[in-house]
This record gives C-alpha cells, sequence and structure tokens, in this order.
C-alpha cells in the first residue's frame, strides 16, 4: 500500500503526523516524540538593508529549533558564506547590489541544490516580474515586504509568512535526510522529461494507482465549512473509473505552483480544445506576473481573470490574488468569471475549494480536476464535490510535489483517480481531455 508523507496544515503548530505516516518506515529514522517530530534548521539572511537584516534575523531567531548562521549584504557575499558553511535555508532579497537576487538563486541551485530559497520580495510590478522569474529558476516560495506604516503590524505579518515558510522548509529538509533523496537541479529535471517514455496508449498509465471511494461530503458542508470533514469513510472496494466528456479543466496549486505550471502550461497545444481555470495561492499584482510569464512561453493564452470575462476554450484564467473566482452563467447562458471579495476558505483567498464547487455548479461532471504541490489541504472539499458529480480528479505525485500536503491529502481521502508525475502531468491532461486514457 501507498504510504502518504507528512503534510504541514497548521504554520501556528508543530508538525503533526498524519495515520499514513506515522506507519511509514522513514520516520524511525527520527528523533520522534509523541505526535510531533523534534527539527531545527539553519537559516543565512540575505538583504542589502542594514534594518531588514535585523528585523528577519531577530524574528528568526524566535522560533524555537531555528537558527540564524549568518547575514550577508549582497549574493557574492551570500556564497561565500555558504560555502564555509551550508545553511538550510536562504532569506533571499530580490533586488542587490554586486550580485542580485536572480543570479544568487541560479548559483545557489546549480551548486548547492538541497539548500531552500525562500525570495524576499517588494511589492511593485518590477519586483513581482523578477519574483516569477526566480520562483521559475526554482525558489521555494517568496514574502511579499509589508508596506504598512505600522512596524508592528509589519513585523506580525512577516513572521507569519516566516512561520508557515520555515515549516516546510524543514519538513523537505528532513524527509531528503532520512529518505536519502537528493533534489535534483532544474536541467536534471529536464533531462528526465526528455527521457521520459510517452505513457502506454491503452489501459491504466504506468505508476497510477486507482484510488478507494471515499464517502462524500455534502454540499452545504463544502460551502461553509474551512476544514476538511474529521473522518472520511473508505469502501473496501476499489473502482477503476474512466474519464467521461471534459467541457473544462480546473487547477488548484499553492507552493511550488509557478514552477509547476511552468512545466505544464506550455507543453499544451494551442488548439487546446477547452479552457482552464486556475487557482494559485498568491497575493495580488503577482497572479498578473504570473499570468504574462505563462502567456509569453505558452501556446494557449493566459490571462489573469477579471469579472465577466467570457470563458473560452484554449484560455487559460488564472484567479486574482485576493479575491475568490467563481464559474457563473450569464442571462444569455454564456459561462463567464466571476470574482467575490467574501471571507477566506481555508485561510486562502482565492480558494481552490471556492473555485472548484461553482465549477461542479456549473460543469457537473464534465470537469478534469488536477491538484498540485501546495501546502495544507485547500482543494479537498472542491474534488469531493466535482467527484460526486462524476468528475475526474487527478494529482501530483509525491515525488515531483515541492510539499505533497494538497495532492496528498486528496489521494489520502479516497478522491484522486490517478497519481501523476510533474513531466507526465501536460501530456495527461491533454490525453483525458480529448477523450482518451493515453
Amino acid at each position: 500500500m501507498r504510504r502518504n508523507p507528512v503534510n504541514p496544515e497548521n504554520p501556528a503548530n508543530p508538525v503533526q503526523i498524519s495515520r499514513c505516516a506515522r506507519n511509514d518506515p522513514y520516520f524511525s529514522l527520527l528523533n520522534l516524540k509523541g505526535n510531533t517530530v523534534e527539527r531545527d534548521i539553519k537559516i543565512l539572511v540575505v538583504d542589502d538593508t542594514v534594518t531588514y537584516r535585523q528585523i528577519l534575523s531577530k524574528i528568526v531567531s524566535g522560533f524555537e529549533n531555528v537558527e540564524v548562521i549568518g547575514v550577508a549584504s549582497n549574493g557574492k557575499l551570500a556564497l561565500s558564506k555558504i560555502e564555509l558553511n551550508p545553511p538550510d535555508l536562504v532569506l533571499l532579497d530580490v533586488f542587490m547590489p554586486v550580485m542580485d537576487g536572480l543570479e544568487t538563486l541560479e548559483r545557489i541551485r546549480q551548486q548547492h541544490p538541497n539548500i531552500d530559497v525562500i525570495m524576499l520580495s517588494g511589492v511593485d510590478k518590477e519586483n513581482a516580474n523578477l519574483t516569477m522569474k526566480a520562483l521559475g529558476a526554482g525558489a521555494l516560495d517568496f514574502i511579499p515586504k509589508p508596506k504598512g506604516d505600522s512596524p508592528e503590524k509589519n513585523a506580525d505579518e512577516l513572521r507569519a509568512a516566516l512561520s508557515r515558510l520555515i515549516l516546510m522548509a524543514r519538513t523537505r529538509k528532513y524527509s531528503r535526510q532520512a529518505r536519502g533523496i537528493s533534489v535534483p537541479d532544474s536541467a536534471e529535471m529536464q533531462s528526465r522529461a526528455a527521457l521520459q517514455p510517452p505513457p502506454e496508449a491503452k489501459g491504466q498509465p504506468q505508476g497510477i494507482a486507482p484510488a478507494p471511494v471515499a464517502k462524500q461530503p455534502s454540499r452545504s458542508e463544502i460551502l461553509y465549512r474551512e476544514k476538511p470533514p474529521e473522518k472520511i469513510v473508505f469502501e473496501e472496494k476499489r473502482i477503476i473509473r474512466k474519464a467521461g466528456k471534459i467541457d473544462a479543466v480546473v487547477i488548484g496549486v499553492s507552493t511550488g505552483g509557478p514552477n509547476a505550471l511552468q512545466e505544464i502550461i506550455p507543453r499544451l497545444d494551442a488548439d487546446f480544445p477547452v479552457p482552464i481555470l486556475a487557482v494559485q495561492h498568491m497575493p495580488p499584482m503577482f497572479t498578473a506576473s504570473l499570468a504574462d510569464r505563462l502567456n509569453s512561453i505558452s501556446d494557449i493564452s493566459v490571462i489573469e481573470a477579471k469579472e465577466g470575462n467570457l470563458i473560452e476554450k484554449g484560455v487559460m484564467y488564472i484567479a486574482p490574488g485576493g479575491r475568490h473566482t467563481v464559474v457563473k452563467i450569464d442571462r444569455f447562458s454564456n459561462k463567464i468569471i466571476g470574482l467575490m471579495d467574501s471571507q477566506p476558505v481555508n485561510s486562502c483567498r482565492p480558494s481552490v475549494d471556492v473555485l472548484f464547487l461553482s465549477a461542479a455548479m456549473v460543469y457537473k461532471g464534465n470537469v478534469l480536476a488536477v491538484i498540485l504541490t501546495g501546502m495544507g489541504n485547500d482543494g479537498l472539499s472542491g474534488t469531493a464535490a466535482l467527484r460526486r458529480e462524476g468528475a475526474y480528479i487527478i494529482v501530483q505525485d509525491e515525488k515531483s510535489s515541492v510539499i505533497w500536503g494538497m495532492p496528498g491529502s486528496v489521494a489520502e481521502a479516497g478522491q484522486a483517480d490517478e497519481i501523476v508525475p510533474l513531466d507526465r502531468m501536460a501530456a495527461r491532461i491533454t490525453g483525458i481531455v480529448r477523450g482518451g486514457q493515453a
């Protein structure tokens, strides 16, 4: 039986070990205390501003089992410090003198692929564009620098963001150490993708297992519930389902998403026959930069969704940061984009669950839902609603995910029809949408 990894779902608490992960042999290599894993992590802070270096160092030092092993004012100095004392995580400013954050990131990824990097970015358009390039080049995630008038509130924002990302970085560190997995660099990933043989023309694709059927939550539960069901009842019978007619693809993704989308969307043909609607957890402005970047390297059109957009085939609509995106029907029976400013769901706005639920209401079962890398479980309730209508669900596999939280939660709940490696995801999406199982 396939076992699932630890998925950090609450950044305010220590990492909780799931039922499946607790039975995984690799956790016997770690120092377990009850239901938590004792962890420590070394961090290097790189920013050209003295004040920011001090603020970040103070915040990071306040976390348990976290050590700031150094600071640097530019990328060149940071690389020399990494050679002498490698950290587990680098907090890296985008704009710096001597060597900027993007060049520094590329050097780190080439020379030290097991060191995670989180970018520190301003919130203007130029910073957002460079941050998208950094995420595409292998940065784990990014933190927008707060610009509020209150130093205390700014510090609280940074602390909350760092808490979540440091938790994720140390989860990745100990997973790699326990399993002996080394993170491949971008060149190796591209080589693997090029050498990967095509899926079999018939039958269940290689490495993909059918999921047990789970009891579905009601629509009212999905609309108003912040958390997934406490208990999901599984039937013993395992069923291999086939995808039916597909009228739309919906995608949910979070941490590691820009890089994953960059691997998938440019591989779709210009005549892709249905629309794609996606939620990427990201602040305002950054989603627009992500859409622009994907559009520039893809054959299909990629835009940030706007209120009233007519939903058209061969176009990808990315939910704007800070607003929920839904599918609506206008008075002429056209399917259009709707944007909402209602409360966050699963602490997210935009939320995958909100988009998926609306897709279930409008498209019924004629949907292919894709859950990619990300923390937490946003999308779990939405996939339950879609699958109840007859939709087909595929999730990214653990090995190619930055964090197997969102896809892992769907797979563990029995909602996934297939578990697919990232380098085969575009081909699989195309095959299902065009009516085959190839």
